[in-house]
């Protein structure tokens, strides 16, 4: 019996340095979606990111990596054999929208849905720059509808532009482990420059019945600077509609021709309309704006999303930085 332990014990000691030597020098394989593959030790694979050291370097600084850049991982098990995990997008769930499909749809086009009854076309292009924070330039054109012998015969173009900044909180979404609301979705507080250039034309005749035939050519050119208040919903992540409110000041110059008879002053006295908002007059220069939008969501433009994103260095810290952290 004896004799028999004498043989098995250094039997068993070359059974578990083989297996000792398998666990060293088994390396995992990460295939990205561009099809690089890269030799690691996996550390850890989360919901989001994955963790893991270069194979020839394990005892360099830990990896991270967002699972979307991942195809799939073979993982080497003690046992010596391969396994491999496919990690893709996550599944599409009917009843709910991944963090990845949000992701991939943060812009929106919008249509101001009452501004033909104003005689305006009125668009407006959103997109975030990061969570919680998004920028929404818009443009105007006024004249569409209008006929030569509507006594305020408006044309122009305005231009409006400002950052807007999500109120409260929502779980819709997790990002570096915070939670966010969807990109496009809530309460929001906007800062927003309006500029315009517009001109009008009346005839006396029309409007005042007056004797002799007077028309009018008002020119306007201005700015203005307000504050406004919205909500945006989201339906399906494919439609976004939205209302706001707002208040502001507003400059401007105008210039008054008249054709065809005497100089009328109440004229310029009864033109308050600015059409990106409602002016109060040079006495009282307030703009007051509100309105109601329809959109479609869909993914930002790479050359947008690139222009707006942090520019973080890739370069990975020194040995010595990190002895020192």
């Amino acid at each position: 019996m004896q004799n028999n332990f004498v043989f098995i014990k250094p039997f068993v000691l070359c059974i578990v340095l083989c297996m000792g030597f398998t666990v060293l020098h088994a390396q995992d394989v990460l295939v990205k979606k561009d099809g690089e593959q890269v030799k690691v030790k996996v550390i850890e694979i989360g919901s989001e990111e994955i963790r893991y050291k270069y194979f020839d370097a394990q005892d360099g600084p830990v990896v991270v990596i967002n699972k979307r850049e991942v195809k799939l991982i073979k993982l080497q098990t003690s046992s010596g054999l391969e396994k491999t995990i496919v990690i893709g997008d996550p599944a599409a769930d009917p009843m709910n929208i991944s963090n990845n499909a949000i992701l991939d749809k943060t812009s929106s086009l919008k249509f101001n849905f009452f501004s033909p009854l104003n005689h305006e076309l009125a668009f407006s292009y959103e997109w975030m720059i990061k969570p919680g924070f998004n920028w929404e330039t818009g443009l105007g054109i006024v004249g569409p509808g209008i006929s030569e012998l509507d006594p305020y015969n408006g044309r122009g173009i305005y231009l409006r532009t400002g950052p807007k900044f999500l109120l409260g909180s929502s779980s819709d979404i997790e990002i570096q482990g915070a939670r966010y609301m969807h990109p496009l979705k809530g309460r929001y507080f906007k800062v927003e420059a309006v500029l315009y250039s517009l001109a009008s034309d009346y005839d006396a005749d029309i409007l005042y019945n007056y004797p002799s035939f007077t028309h009018a050519n008002n020119s306007y050119l201005g700015a203005a600077l307000e504050l406004i208040y919205g909500r945006q919903f989201i339906f399906g992540n494919s439609i976004t509609v939205g209302y706001y409110i707002g208040l502001g000041y507003a400059f401007e110059s105008e210039t008054t021709n008249f054709t065809g008879g005497p100089p009328i002053s109440s004229f310029t006295d009864e033109d308050y309309k600015r059409y990106a908002f409602a002016y109060g007059g040079k006495d009282f220069p307030i703009a007051a704006t509100a309105g109601f939008n329809i959109g479609y969501i869909f993914r930002t433009p790479y050359w947008l999303t690139n222009l707006c994103k942090p520019k973080v260095s890739t370069k990975q810290p020194s040995r010595h930085s990190l002895n020192n952290d």
